[in-house]
């Protein structure tokens, strides 16, 4: 998949599951006020920071090789822009008890794993 991996496939897919639940019910960032990058990780999918005051997600095209893979790391990314939004995060821990339950959340909307999320 990793030929389909854009920049641009990355926003469309953030702007897909922003119409859907629970997203469209967190005020988040327009795909257009974030800033996609194909990364060639082996070891992370996908991570998401902030710089200069701007949402930056990164997909690795060597870890993603599913739609469905790409839909899960998109999902778990939205979720980081929520907590930094929001300034839930726990300082110095990756995922905290809110990020874990937001996640299950999500899974449960959209079928994924939440042992994998």
């Amino acid at each position: 998949m990793s030929q389909l991996i854009t920049p641009d496939s990355l926003r469309a897919c953030y702007n897909y599951l922003a119409e859907t639940p629970p997203f469209n019910r967190w005020n988040l960032p327009d795909g257009d006020d974030v800033d996609f990058v194909v990364i060639r990780s082996r070891t992370d999918a996908g991570w998401h920071k902030i710089v200069n005051s701007r949402d930056i997600i990164a997909v690795s095209s060597v870890t993603i090789g599913r739609t469905l893979s790409l839909m899960e790391v998109m999902s778990h990314e939205k979720v980081h822009v929520y907590q930094r939004k929001y300034g839930t995060e726990t300082p110095g821990v990756a995922h905290n008890r809110e990020f874990y339950l937001l996640g299950a959340k999500v899974c449960k909307v959209h079928g994924f794993d939440p042992r994998l999320f």
